[in-house]
């Protein structure tokens, strides 16, 4: 509990997470739909997740850089204790992310038939899948700054190909075939499935993004160095 709440106090030590996490979320809610769908917004939140998430993870990074992570290991706290408290900490403001923006939806958007537990369930997914792809993302750079360099630019190119940016039906088929492949990709999917009723694939899509935050938590999880 000592390192989960230090891992808060951290996390909201940046003036950046707070902009990202808690303001620019309420901005997204007021985007239209664009193709008689579900609000742009809710797509587009995909984007500001993976941003928060890989902003978030900033001093979990920090501290792996200037060996901190090594010397935790030579005490009585555990590796897996001090990472599980940390990334259910960016998990825990991700969640207050999410329903403050779901709820600015509902209410903007009160007219549109929307399933809210399943947006809920799908964003939380989401979420997870958002900071184990972070925090496999920085395990492959001895810096920061350069690891936030090259994340901006794989992040946006992701976001547009896998329909977070630009929606799926303006995406030619023959390239969709290969965007599967991208974890950004399940989640408006499963969005694009849930307004066309299409629960099956909701689900499909809950599941795919749990195996991919499974897989990159694993991956880089590894690295303490």
């Amino acid at each position: 509990m000592i390192i989960f709440k230090h891992a808060l106090k951290r996390s909201f030590n940046q003036p950046l997470s707070i902009l990202i996490t808690l303001i620019l979320p309420i901005a997204l809610i007021f985007i239209p739909d664009l193709n008689n769908g579900y609000p742009n917004g809710l797509y587009l939140y995909g984007m500001l997740s993976l941003f928060s998430a890989f902003i978030l993870s900033k001093p979990i990074v920090e501290e792996r850089l200037s060996g901190i992570i090594i010397r935790i290991s030579a005490t009585p706290t555990k590796y897996i204790s001090y990472l599980s408290s940390h990334l259910l900490a960016y998990l825990s403001i991700l969640v207050v992310q999410n329903i403050i923006f779901i709820l600015g939806i509902y209410i903007y958007w009160s007219e549109i038939d929307i399933n809210y537990g399943f947006i809920l369930s799908l964003n939380f997914a989401y979420s997870i899948m958002a900071i184990a792809f972070s925090l496999c993302w920085n395990s492959l750079f001895r810096s920061y700054n350069l690891s936030f360099g090259l994340f901006s630019g794989v992040a946006s190119v992701m976001s547009l190909f896998s329909g977070i940016s630009m929606p799926l039906r303006f995406i030619p088929e023959n390239i969709e075939k290969f965007i599967i492949v991208l974890p950004t990709y399940w989640l408006p999917y499963g969005l694009s499935s849930l307004h066309d009723g299409k629960i099956k694939s909701v689900l499909i899509a809950h599941l795919i993004l749990l195996v991919y935050s499974g897989i990159l938590l694993l991956a880089g999880s590894k690295r303490r160095f």
